[in-house]
């Protein structure tokens, strides 16, 4: 049966070979954009190792195992996440405590799984903490690293884990599995899988709620404002995007700007075929206008380093004023 996943079916495909060959490395590196489909196939992947049906059905979703792994209580899987989403990072402690976790045998079957989220967040402690771990695994465990990109991530950690890389999903197959698995109406659908960057996570959530619409649209709103603002009013927004945003909310917002600034390069190559924000389409080809290619591959570097800046716990307001000032003033 197939797996319910939306896209990546090369990954997916060679994952499943080595699940039923008995063939799956101790260590998945799983990376990809946020909300592009980590978590889910990392659940799928435990679910199909510890499911409890004929090996041609799992995961069955049906028997305990699936249902327990789904509700988070099954005694032979964990999942590791910061504990203060607001300020997201993985802690040494935390690893001691997967350490002890994973020594002890299996339960109920013969694997024991854990997934850790985000880790690029993970300190340096907590990083090395988990080298032993991977270097000398106990015969029945899986460890599932989640994080954004293998280059924010100790060498050491990326070469002793086998790398699945997603990508983002095309937009009709976005479109599809929003209107045939979450019966979303077909404009609705199109224009969330335009606006979703290829992830098919953000555009259910954006679906179901309203907010994520909201602060995607005021994220373009302030990119905009920024651009023909002047100094003393860019430390401003700067001083008011670290009180009133979390790290977490911050490194959303800075999506949504990178975002925007791969249109602005979009429009500068001449190809407005794969624009996101097409609503703002005048106002950044203004900014396309304004500045060269070479400004605006340097302000994308900036804004993805003030991304992993914000995962290492980085001093938020001086990291948004230095951001800021790499933007160009456009009258």
């Amino acid at each position: 049966m197939p797996w319910p996943i939306v896209g990546h079916e090369l990954a997916v495909q060679q994952i499943r070979q080595a699940v039923a060959g008995e063939d799956l490395s101790h260590a998945l590196l799983i990376t990809g954009p946020e909300n592009v489909g980590k978590m889910t196939l990392a659940r799928i992947i435990a679910k199909s190792l510890l499911c409890k049906a004929e090996a041609e059905t799992r995961p069955c979703e049906q028997c305990t195992s699936c249902k327990r792994i789904e509700s988070g209580n099954h005694p032979d899987f964990i999942i590791i996440e910061p504990e203060n989403p607001e300020r997201p990072t993985i802690k040494v402690q935390q690893i001691r405590e997967l350490e002890r976790f994973l020594h002890l045998t299996p339960t109920e079957s013969r694997h024991k799984i854990a997934i850790i989220t985000t880790f690029e967040s993970a300190t340096i402690g907590a990083a090395n903490a988990l080298l032993k771990t991977l270097e000398e695994p106990p015969a029945y465990v899986h460890l599932f690293l989640l994080a954004s990109n293998a280059d924010t991530l100790l060498p050491t950690i990326v070469s002793r884990s086998q790398q699945v890389t997603l990508r983002p999903l095309e937009r009709k197959k976005i479109a599809r599995a929003l209107v045939e698995r979450w019966q979303i109406q077909a404009d609705k659908a199109q224009r969330l899988a335009r606006l979703s960057g290829g992830r098919l996570g953000w555009a259910v959530r954006a679906a179901t709620d309203n907010a994520y619409l909201e602060r995607m649209e005021s994220a373009q709103r302030l990119l905009l404002a920024l651009l023909v603002a002047d100094l003393p009013t860019r430390f401003e927004h700067a001083q008011d995007l670290a009180k009133s945003q979390d790290t977490a909310q911050l490194i959303e917002t800075l999506e949504y700007w990178l975002t925007g600034w791969r249109d602005v390069l979009l429009l500068q190559a001449q190809n407005d075929t794969g624009l996101t924000y097409t609503e703002l389409k005048a106002e950044l080809e203004h900014v396309a206008q304004a500045i060269s290619i070479n400004s605006t591959v340097a302000i994308l570097q900036a804004v993805v380093a003030a991304q992993t800046a914000l995962f290492r716990n980085a001093n938020t307001q001086l990291l948004m004023e230095n951001l800021l000032l790499d933007f160009p003033y456009i009258g």
